[in-house]
């Protein structure tokens, strides 16, 4: 008898142990926790998103900064071209000026300053005679070449920028410019 109670005491403790772990199972793996997933799903896809229009508007007006910053590029580059084309177009007049100076009003050339030189002496007579050279009483400026070719002249022969500045008297910045449309 004690043996029969005892059986169906363990029956009836595995139909109750079997019921237990269904109902267990069934919560943990039924809506509930499907809830759960999805909604920490959508808590990451609602981060994603805030991440994302951050970057987004971080990147936008990082091109917009970058858009201002290359118009005042080009502004300065056709300030900077159109200085240098009135430099030449000036070095261009100047030299112009100095071919058409007329000969007779130079006053290097006149005969009145310098004392008259004779021609043929006793003592030259036998000596073979060199033409006679004068020398010019002003010195003939040639015009300078502009700064931007001087700087590519300088850096072709391999000087270094603050050199190159330093010896035209410009700023460095102008002189890098110059190098990098020269090595362009």
């Amino acid at each position: 008898m004690i043996a029969i109670v005892l059986s169906s005491a363990s029956l009836f403790f595995c139909i109750c142990f079997f019921l237990y772990c269904r109902h267990y199972i069934k919560s943990r793996t039924g809506e509930h926790l499907l809830a759960e997933y999805r909604e920490e799903v959508q808590k990451l896809i609602a981060e994603l998103d805030a991440a994302t229009d951050r970057d987004e508007r971080l990147v936008t007006e990082r091109i917009t900064s970058l858009k201002a910053l290359m118009e005042k590029v080009d502004k300065r580059l056709r300030v900077l071209i159109g200085e240098e084309e009135r430099r030449r177009v000036h070095a261009e007049t100047y030299a112009e000026l100095g071919r058409r100076r007329p000969i007779s009003s130079s006053p290097a050339l006149t005969t009145e300053a310098s004392p008259p030189v004779p021609l043929v002496s006793d003592t030259t007579m036998a000596m073979p005679q060199s033409p006679h050279v004068m020398l010019a009483q002003q010195q003939i400026e040639t015009a300078p070449l502009p700064v931007a070719e001087q700087v590519a002249k300088l850096s072709k022969a391999g000087l270094s920028a603050d050199l190159i500045a330093a010896s035209l008297k410009v700023s460095i910045a102008e002189v890098e410019l110059v190098m990098a449309f020269v090595d362009q």
